[in-house]
This record gives structure tokens, sequence and C-alpha cells, in this order.
């Protein structure tokens, strides 16, 4: 499969996956599973990957052979602590390393996350099938249906040339139900355009960013409008009760929220009695405590269902709460979590005034750097810091220049300043953090 597989060939992937069916199937029967029954289907499928991973994965199988553990010691989940826990710096230098599918067979996927630290990860026609049937299923839970039509507001939208020239604000996937919108194209396009493209498609549900959905609500509230759907569909981002109060002024809808990562290796979401779960058929979730932090762990993650890319023990960063005490009202027997401490950044402001919603997008995508980030000195002049990966030469520096200024132009729009600073260390912030996205003065 080539790696830049468009929307549209990455929706068939999904959908139209022969083993889509009976995943839905599972999910179905384990939603309503007591804690035992999703233990138990979790320990099989552990088996069943610890094995494959060390008879597949390069990184894995060099890993058991160095060390006194076989892959037949991971029988439960109690035995999980005899594999090493893994970390993105893992991943920064050599993600190859992990697959277990070829490379033809995979498609990738880049972020530089909560972390600045650019992650390459990979993944298969049957993990993408099988995230989407979770999705699905707890999208169910308030009420929209596997085919609703979604409009989908992220960083994916129209070509700004496009927009300045009047061309179409949104795109829809074909055969997808989906119509896209960059939410940075709220704030520039014309607006009566911009509403009569979404009402025309009809949405059920609205999904994306908070940042960015709560945009569109600014736009349809100062013009007396709404937008009624099913749900609200939320990721990605910290959401304030602010952003939450807009969403439902505007959309009239309940939110679903999910928490994930781009390295897909555990899943939660809000569920229709409040309660906020894993989804413990997708991944095996780890909650492990942070030395000197009082009440905080850190996520770890075994997903269950990437059989390319096997990642077992991954440390995502994301550190969490303390969950609520007792069962969930809604009764299902998935364990529930504590709030996220997700990615959260500064709001950027573009040179003729437009706010941009999560500007850490822009460096997301960037290839051969070890870590990232983005910082505004005024509106719209930005700094990209830049430390490159090992044996990356000039060549890899002038390609990630590249890839930042179109995505700027691409998303931010035409007329803004960026500079480059290539460093051997990024500064972090006070809690130890490199942030991808900030707002600093200009010296």
């Amino acid at each position: 499969m080539p790696s830049s597989a468009p929307l549209s060939l990455q929706h068939r992937l999904r959908t139209a996956h022969p083993l889509a069916p009976g995943m839905r199937r599972t999910l179905a029967r384990l939603d309503r599973a007591s804690t035992d029954e999703v233990r138990a289907f979790q320990e099989r499928r552990l088996r069943a990957l610890v094995r494959w991973a060390a008879a597949r994965s390069p990184y894995h199988r060099a890993w058991f052979a160095e060390h006194d553990v076989s892959p037949a010691d991971v029988r439960t989940l109690a035995d999980l602590p005899r594999l090493p826990l893994l970390r993105r710096a893992d991943l920064v230098e050599g993600a190859e390393r992990f697959l277990a599918y070829p490379r033809r067979l995979v498609w990738p996927s880049r972020s530089s996350g909560t972390s600045g630290s650019v992650v390459t990860v990979y993944r298969t026609p049957g993990s993408s099938a099988y995230e989407l049937a979770a999705l699905q299923r707890q999208w169910g839970w308030f009420g929209v249906p596997p085919g609703a039509r979604r409009l989908a507001i992220r960083a994916a939208g129209a070509d700004a040339s496009q927009v300045a020239a009047g061309g179409p604000v949104t795109r829809e996937v074909p055969g997808a139900r989906q119509l896209l919108l960059s939410g940075y194209d709220v704030a520039r396009a014309d607006p009566a355009r911009l509403l009569a493209e979404v009402r025309a498609f009809a949405p059920d549900a609205v999904e994306g960013w908070p940042s960015a959905i709560t945009a569109l609500a600014t736009l349809l509230l100062e013009r007396g409008e709404t937008l009624p759907v099913r749900a609200v569909i939320t990721s990605s981002e910290v959401m304030t009760a602010a952003q939450r109060e807009l969403m439902g002024a505007a959309y009239a809808a309940p939110v679903v929220d999910h928490y994930g990562q781009t390295e897909r290796v555990t899943l939660a979401g809000t569920c229709e009695a409040g309660g906020y779960h894993l989804f413990d058929d997708y991944a095996i979730t780890e909650l492990l405590p942070v030395p000197g932090e009082r009440e905080r762990w850190e996520i770890v993650g075994t997903p269950l269902h990437n059989w390319g890319f096997p990642l077992l023990r991954y440390a995502t960063g994301d550190l969490v709460g303390p969950a609520p005490a007792g069962p969930c009202p809604c009764g299902r027997g998935f364990a529930r979590l504590g709030a996220v401490a997700g990615r959260a950044e500064d709001a950027f402001t573009s040179a003729d005034g437009r706010p941009l919603p999560l500007p850490g997008t822009v460096v997301d995508a960037v290839r051969g750097l070890r870590e990232v980030q983005i910082a505004q000195l005024a509106p719209g002049r930005f700094e990209v810091r830049m430390v490159p990966g090992a044996g990356a030469g000039d060549d890899v520096l002038a390609a990630a220049r590249a890839d930042v200024l179109a995505a700027v132009e691409r998303y931010f729009g035409p007329g803004q300043q960026v500079g480059f600073a290539v460093l051997d260390r990024i500064p972090r912030s006070a809690s130890g953090k490199l942030r991808p996205a900030v707002v600093e003065r200009a010296p």
C-alpha cells in the first residue's frame, strides 16, 4: 500500500475490510460483557500478539533473544512487567524495527503529539478498521448510526488559494459520508459560502478538535444561527468549560469525547451516563505511578489490534488523575479513567488577526527530526526550533523547512513570517515537558 494512500482509499480499506463485520460483532458482544470476560479476551489476544511480535518484529525478536524471557512466559496481564517499557525515543530513532508486516502493507502516520518529539508509526487496514468499529460503537451509545454523515473539522480542508479565490471551502471524501473542513479556514472563508456548503451536506454529527469546532460554533452564534446535530465528537485537545458551553448552544447535541494517540496504543472515551471509560477490548492499559507526583499515573498501552506494528507496553507520556470510585451507571465492564492531561497549546494569531487552532499541527508531519517546536513571537511571526535526528544532514533540515513552510502557507495562510533555528535541545517548560507550540514575546 503506498504511504500516500488518499483519504478515500484509506476509508474504503477501513469500512470494506473483510474482517470488519466480525470486528463489529466482537465489539458488540464485549460492550456488555463482565470485567472477567473482557480480561479473558485481553489475555487471549496478548498471548497471540506476543508470540507474533517475537517471531516477526525485528525489535521484539532481538529483545527476546537477548533476555531470559520466552514469549510463552507472557500469558496474563500480571506477566506484562516481564517486558520492557517502550518510549517515544524508541520510535524517533528507527520505528521500522517494530514492523511485523512488509512496508508496502502499512501506511505511516507522524506527529509531535504533546511532547514535541516527532514520531513515525505505522497502521494496517485491519487496525484502522478495528479502531473505526470501536469508535462507531461509542457513537452508537449516543444514537449516532455507523453510516452517519459527519462534518470533520481538523487540519485537512481547502487549499488557501482556493479559499482566497472564492473556491470551495470544504471537501467531501468520496464514499465516506464525511465532509472535511479545515479549522484554519473557518475564519478566512466567506461565512455565507462556508455555511451553505455545510448545510448542503446536512451532517448528522460534527467531529474534530474542540478549538476548531468552537470556531464554527462561534461563527454560527454570531450570525444568530445554529446547526443541530445528533452529537459533537471531540478529540486531540483538552476541552474547556467555555468551549463545551458554546458547542451545546450551537449544535444542541451531547459532546462525545475520546482520548487516543498517534501511536494508537490505547483508547478511551465518554459514555452516555457521563463516565469516561478505557476501551479495554481495544488495548491493555497500565497506569504506572509517576515519581514525585501524588495521584498522577502515566498511561502505558499495549494495543490488541495492530499486528503490522506491534507496540508492547508503550509509555505515552500522558498523565492521568484518579478515576471516580465505584461502577459507572452505564453498567459496562470497562475500567473508568480519570482526567487526562492531554494536548494543550497556546492560542496563535495570524498576520491578519485570525485565531489559529491547534497550531502545532504545522510541525506534526516533519521528517528526520528528533524534536520540533513552533513559537509565536508576534501575530504572524513565528520561529520553528529543530533538533536533527541521528545522522541527519543539511538535506534533512532543508526538507523539514520546506514541509513547515508548505504547512504554514496551507493552514495559516499567506503573509506569515517564519524563521528557523537549529538547536541541540529545545528548552522545556516549568513542568519539564517540551510543548509543540508556544507563544513568546519577541526578543
